[in-house]
């Protein structure tokens, strides 16, 4: 069966110094990439990434980054089901202490975007943290 699903994220960065790093979670499957979820009835996508992030790391959005979100998608396996997925993430400095949310987060790790992109574990989340860097060149 083909089913399509659609999550959204923060992609959470915070300054260092004279340097910004970006927040990567490690997921209970396995997996590294940045907090996301899906929609609850009548959130909006950003209230949703808003509420993701705050559920599974205990930050919250300080200032947003870009005015349009980056998008990623991809395909895979779960059971007899192939799922599509597409993900939109809104990059944003973020506030807080880290909180983690052992049900669904193993780890996390606060990284430039040059190990980010080294240690996501799937291509479109490599290819997020390098559009990030293109999308903000002032930032980096």
């Amino acid at each position: 069966m083909n089913r399509k699903e659609h999550s959204f994220g923060i992609i959470p960065l915070r300054k260092v110094g004279k340097t910004f790093e970006v927040l990567l979670v490690k997921h209970q499957a396995g997996h590294w990439a940045f907090p996301k979820g899906h929609a609850e009835i009548h959130e909006t996508p950003q209230e949703t990434a808003e509420r993701e992030l705050f559920e599974e790391v205990g930050l919250k959005v300080d200032k947003w980054i870009l005015t349009a979100p980056l998008e990623e998608s991809y395909t895979f396996q779960k059971m007899d089901d192939l799922i599509s997925k597409a993900v939109t993430y809104f990059p944003a400095f973020v506030t807080g202490l880290l909180n983690l949310r052992e049900a669904e987060i193993s780890d996390a790790k606060w990284l430039s975007l040059e190990d980010a992109e080294t240690l996501c574990t799937f291509p479109p989340s490599k290819a997020l943290c390098e559009m990030l860097k293109q999308s903000c060149p002032s930032y980096y």
